[in-house]
């Protein structure tokens, strides 16, 4: 690895950690010590980050952290964004919220921690680090679009085993389809507008929450 480059991962890992903080301090039953969490996370970032400094800018020609400002591509993220939103809040949420209400935000606080917590590292988990891994596997930006969103949907897949019995088959197969529609658009987002729009348009659908706890 470069020696730029693990600057670049040191330094982006130190302040995912930082930002997700919070997110780890809210979580009362936290087997370890908070600091041992963020070390653990930070450790972790460090490595997803080693990723996309590594090999996104090599193999598609383009900035990483970069805002690319495009008056179309930010407004159609806006727009699903919007939408995403009114679907999970109506067709998602409605179902999960009394069942893992522990996944949900009821205070203020705990939706700032969990929407920091999204923006800082389920991304970098499920979109940054997932394409730089496979676009330097394959070589070739759609296919490696490919790959991430058959990642994120085979994380679904994993979680909705523990499921079983407690949804219908309509409901999975509408989660699924929504994994793979918000999988496909992250990733859209970031190649085409950087790492800044994926985060407004993840920003958006966080908003849902928001939304309900000020009713």
């Amino acid at each position: 690895m470069q020696p730029e480059t693990m600057k670049s991962a040191a330094l982006a890992s130190c302040v995912t950690a930082v930002i997700c903080y919070p997110r780890l301090a809210i979580w009362t039953d936290r087997p370890y010590q908070v600091w041992f969490l963020c070390f653990v996370l930070g450790w972790a970032a460090f490595m997803l980050w080693s990723f996309v400094f590594a090999w996104h800018q090599k193999y598609t020609g383009e900035e990483v952290l970069v805002a690319k400002i495009k008056p179309s591509i930010w407004g159609a993220a806006t727009v699903a964004g919007l939408i995403g939103s009114s679907f999970l809040h109506f067709g998602i949420d409605s179902v999960l919220r009394p069942l893992v209400p522990e996944d949900y935000p009821a205070t203020m606080r705990a939706w700032l921690a969990m929407t920091l917590f999204i923006l800082a590292f389920d991304q970098l988990f499920l979109c940054f680090a997932p394409f730089a891994f496979f676009v330097r596997l394959v070589q070739t930006r759609n296919v490696a679009l490919g790959l991430t969103v058959s990642f994120g949907v085979f994380l679904v897949y994993l979680k909705a085993r523990s499921w079983q019995g407690q949804f219908s088959a309509p409901f999975i197969m509408a989660l699924v389809a929504w994994r793979i529609l918000a999988s496909y658009l992250s990733v859209y987002f970031y190649l085409n507008g950087g790492v800044v729009l994926t985060w407004w348009w993840v920003f958006l659908l966080q908003l849902r929450h928001l939304v309900d706890l000020l009713k």
